[in-house]
């Protein structure tokens, strides 16, 4: 055998041996995926600003062993500028994230989560593609389960320290065309509350203005202003000097119209905010 014949063939060797490693190490690192990862589901983006939602939604056992300690967004068939991401978890809370990243073609986005936010109930992504001659791009969402996932938190009832419980204080319906502005006398100052919270029910709400207004007359105005969809909760809101009486607590909010929702529920629902007390 010649030696350009015998380099040659130990080239062709190599070149094998080259691509069954790669084709090993890829195996590898998709199964290692698949057993350590959740899909949590996929969106296709347009070439447009687009929104989309990966409604999880799984009863309370679901969550029993699948708190994740981070979440993975992969980008698929081209890249990926991920601008905002909104988290709402197990127990109502809602969460904005500005990511303003760029996730290139085969490549991942971690996002790490901490605490209550390791049990994820809904992900709503905003991003953007680049059109070119890949085509449109896929959004995969992996969840990468805690080590030892605790037990999720309460819907409602125990507060997110452990001590107390949540009550409701009071509710009020939303105008649906305009900006309203109501009271919720609470009624109960013989409690004493450490922090509040909102509840939206019916129908999304802006929360524009809150202000707690103490037994003895004295306001606190809480910085709020969040935009809430039906069903989520705002943070636990601390008082003013920790356990206070409350006599009532003003509100400025507006309802939010959604015409996928009007067409899903076949009409148009009224808003309800509702106050919750950690006593």
């Amino acid at each position: 055998m010649s030696f350009k014949t015998l380099m040659a063939a130990l080239g062709a060797v190599l070149v094998v041996a080259g691509s069954l490693t790669t084709d090993a190490l890829a195996q590898r690192r998709d199964r290692g995926v698949d057993r350590e990862w959740v899909l949590l589901g996929e969106r296709e983006v347009d070439f447009r600003v687009d929104r989309d939602v990966i409604d999880i939604r799984q009863a309370e056992d679901w969550y029993r062993d699948r708190a994740f300690r981070e979440l993975h967004f992969v980008a698929t068939g081209n890249d990926v500028h991920m601008l905002d991401v909104r988290l709402v978890y197990f127990n109502g809370y809602a969460e904005d994230l500005r990511i303003d990243r760029l996730i290139r073609r085969g490549e991942q986005l971690p996002l790490n989560l901490r605490g209550d936010r390791s049990f994820v109930r809904r992900i709503e992504m905003v991003y953007r593609t680049r059109p070119n001659f890949r085509g449109k791009a896929v959004v995969k969402v992996y969840g990468e389960p805690a080590r030892r996932a605790p037990p999720p938190p309460p819907l409602a009832a125990v507060s997110p320290g452990g001590r107390g419980t949540w009550v409701e204080l009071g509710c009020q319906q939303v105008s649906l065309f305009k900006k309203d502005r109501d009271s919720v006398n609470v009624g109960r100052r013989e409690g004493r509350f450490k922090a509040i919270r909102l509840h939206v029910r019916g129908a999304d709400v802006e929360i524009l203005d809150l202000t707690v207004v103490y037994g003895n007359g004295e306001p606190d105005k809480l910085e709020v202003r969040q935009f809430l969809r039906e069903g989520e909760r705002t943070r636990p809101l601390d008082l003013k000097g920790w356990e206070r009486a409350i006599k009532q607590v003003d509100l400025v909010y507006r309802s939010k119209i959604d015409p996928l929702a009007i067409v899903a529920k076949g009409r148009i629902s009224q808003a309800k905010v509702c106050v919750e007390g950690l006593d």
